[in-house]
């Protein structure tokens, strides 16, 4: 996808923008994100383990509005699940160009994020109100150079009727090289990310409800366009674990729960 440049970093900085070196930018172009992600989950019963797969492959299309806000859809979405009922492939016609509403500042910070009602066959299987928690790469204050670290904390708090969610995410950042994508130069920006997670919800279709204390870490890199303010693509890997208790009308049952994330994202224009 990428090469390294010749050129230095310091090269490189000189011969952008400053203004453009920081912020994201605030083109009505429509841009399309081909996202892949894939989860591979354990449960750890007193009776064994329970292992399960979910694909999630999709191209997402996103596009600046009015100040900071923007709008996104789902211009494709594949779903496939895997577990002790065999394999699922629903069908996601009803989920395209459903209207997600947000804002992004000019540093990548997403906020009040409004998800659209989400068909019920899709529920069990996705929840696109996360769609966008850690989509696009935190800027810092500073010109984006190589070598050049920060860091940033996320939180992130849901809570209904009948559910709560709160994710903490502490990610450190390091510019770590310059590089082109096509003809396009870039930054490549590693991440190291911790996190923890709360979760409380009914189980789908299940007259159950789940409550989950999860921590985790994970790593990966994003490459960013300086020049054109873009976001063109972000590989990351990660694991997160912890105790889960489910009750309903049979009563309590305490397990643990393991999820494995990778997850690719590339512009596609």
């Amino acid at each position: 996808m990428s090469r390294i440049l010749i050129a230095s970093a310091l090269a490189l900085a000189g011969a952008l923008p400053a203004g453009a070196q920081t912020t994201y930018s605030k083109s009505r172009d429509t841009l399309h994100f081909r996202q892949s992600t894939q989860l591979r989950m354990t449960l750890t019963t007193p009776q064994g383990e329970i292992p399960m797969t979910v694909d999630q492959n999709a191209t997402i299309a996103f596009v600046r509005t009015s100040g900071d806000s923007a709008r996104a859809w789902f211009d494709s979405l594949a779903i496939s699940a895997k577990g002790p009922q065999g394999e699922q492939r629903p069908a996601t016609d009803s989920a395209l160009k459903l209207p997600f509403q947000l804002t992004l500042d000019s540093r990548g910070r997403v906020s009040n994020v409004v998800s659209p009602k989400w068909p019920s066959e899709l529920q069990a299987m996705a929840d696109p109100s996360r769609s966008f928690d850690d989509f696009f790469l935190r800027l810092p204050a500073k010109p984006l150079k190589v070598g050049l670290a920060w860091s940033d904390t996320t939180v992130h708090t849901d809570s209904t009727a009948d559910r709560f969610l709160r994710w903490v995410r502490r990610t450190d950042y390091r510019v770590e090289r310059d590089t082109t994508v096509g003809a396009t130069q870039a930054l490549v920006v590693r991440t190291k990310q911790a996190m923890t997670a709360s979760i409380s919800a009914p189980v789908p279709n299940q007259g159950m409800r789940s409550d989950a204390q999860l921590t985790g870490e994970s790593d990966g890199y994003f490459v960013f366009a300086p020049k054109t303010g873009q976001l063109l693509a972000r590989r990351g890997q990660g694991k997160i674990e912890g105790p889960m208790k489910v009750t309903g009308s049979m009563g309590e049952m305490q397990m643990n729960q393991s999820i494995a994330v990778t997850n690719s994202i590339d512009l596609v224009k």
